[in-house]
């Protein structure tokens, strides 16, 4: 079984850290925000090269930041546009040790250092995005990730404000929550099973087109 886990740990203990190594290790997939890793649970700076115990499983290490002005991530290479390939707030100077690096930045001083990385350990990998990036790219390296770790299905080609859940009922049947996290109404293409809407008690087919009222939501159990 694949797992898959994105987080920001600014502040863990070194227990966590370890689990986090042990989990890629064993064939986990993860994708760390900037600053993970930085402190302790009592927000104690660490004092090693950052980011430090979790270094292990992600190949890479740093002692240089800086707040980036007029910088952008070297050749586009999510494919986001040159307005959507700027960052921002916070950027980490990385240097691999074994990541492949994924982007660099386009700057003169700092153009060697690595911005996003991702690193093969043991069983699973470790990617890290060590500065701000637009929601363009965030949203490249989240759902090249997904795939990579074979997870990406038709939920994930909805976007916000759709959100869909989905579990088995005590019949052994799937169901789908479709929800509208929004004050307008919004027209969604179900691309799931045959199913039945339990609220309005009726038939759903796959590529039905579902009209979803403000804050609205769709059940259905599936056949």
């Amino acid at each position: 079984m694949v797992y898959y886990i994105i987080l920001t740990t600014y502040a863990a203990p070194d227990s966590l850290l370890k689990r986090l190594n042990s989990f890629v290790n064993k064939g986990g997939h993860v994708v760390y925000s900037f600053k993970s890793g930085f402190s302790d649970q009592n927000v104690k700076v660490r004092t090693c090269r950052q980011p430090g115990i979790i270094s292990e499983a992600c190949g890479i290490s740093y002692s240089l930041f800086s707040v980036p002005q007029n910088v952008s991530l070297k050749g586009d290479p999510f494919g986001v546009g040159e307005a959507n390939n700027k960052i921002t707030t916070w950027m980490e100077l990385i240097t691999p040790t074994t990541a492949k690096v994924l982007a660099c930045y386009d700057h003169p001083a700092w153009g060697s250092y690595a911005a996003i990385t991702q690193n093969i350990y043991g069983k699973g990998t470790a990617t890290y995005v060590g500065c701000m990036t637009s929601n363009q790219v965030l949203e490249k390296i989240l759902a090249n990730e997904v795939k990579n770790a074979g997870l990406w299905g038709d939920a994930q080609k909805l976007y916000f404000p759709v959100i869909t859940k989905d579990g088995l009922n005590d019949l052994g049947k799937r169901v789908r929550y479709i929800f509208n996290y929004s004050s307008k109404p919004i027209s969604v293409k179900y691309t799931f099973g045959n199913g039945h809407e339990l609220l309005l008690n009726k038939t759903v087919d796959k590529n039905t087109l579902l009209e979803l009222e403000p804050w609205g939501m769709k059940i259905i159990e599936e056949k």
